[in-house]
């Protein structure tokens, strides 16, 4: 069992006014897991980095200085990939990122959200209707058994009909994404999204228990 969990995630903005939010909700999202963590007294952390670049780099970072930290990087896929695929090989082949697995890591220390956050979202309509209100346009939305085969844009699209008819009138990565990690619902997204089901598994074997 580790003693410690630190999580780069992509995502927050560039600002400490939105890194602060994004780095509440999503540990919101990972209660399930946070809960055992205080439990067993395990030091816990949530590292926003803004863009993912950033994530990478800060979590080969925090590598060397801090070997003894169970460190995990979690990023956006940015593409539709099969649970089989080794994340890492996927960072390593993607143009635009290009990524080396740094020594010492295996699996388990990359986790990613497929294709992006946002299709968290798209697999609980309800923590949707939650923070929107009952104009949410839910037909504008795929199954949420789909929610991790669809590609980033098809994501955001089904969320920029779905959000037109509400008060809100779209959805802002930045004003809604951290309010969206506390609504809806980890057990939810974890029946439909197999890489948020490996995340919570990965989490829960590294502190030694079932999440």
């Amino acid at each position: 069992m580790v003693k410690s969990i630190a999580i780069y995630v992509e995502g927050g903005g560039d600002t400490a006014q939105t890194l602060a939010p994004f780095r509440t909700g999503m540990s919101a999202f990972l209660k399930p897991v946070v809960d055992v963590v205080r439990q067993k007294g395990i030091l816990w952390r949530v590292i926003p980095c803004g863009g993912r670049k950033q994530a990478y780099d800060a979590f080969v970072d925090a590598l060397q200085k801090e070997p003894e930290v169970f460190n995990v990087l979690l990023v956006d896929s940015e593409d539709p990939i099969a649970i089989t695929v080794s994340p890492w090989k996927h960072l390593l082949n993607r143009k635009d990122d290009g990524w080396t697995q740094p020594p010492g890591t295996d699996d388990t220390r990359c986790q990613m959200m497929v294709a992006c956050m946002e299709a968290w979202f798209l697999a609980d309509p309800a923590g949707l209707k939650k923070h929107y209100g009952d104009n949410l346009n839910e037909k504008a939305l795929p199954p949420a058994s789909q929610a991790e085969t669809r590609s980033k844009d098809d994501i955001n699209d089904a969320l920029e009909k779905a959000t037109k008819p509400t008060p809100a009138r779209e959805y802002k990565k930045i004003r809604d994404g951290a309010k969206l990690l506390a609504k809806v619902d980890p057990a939810e997204v974890r029946k439909h999204c197999k890489w948020c089901e490996r995340l919570f598994q990965s989490l829960g074997k590294a502190i030694g228990a079932t999440i």
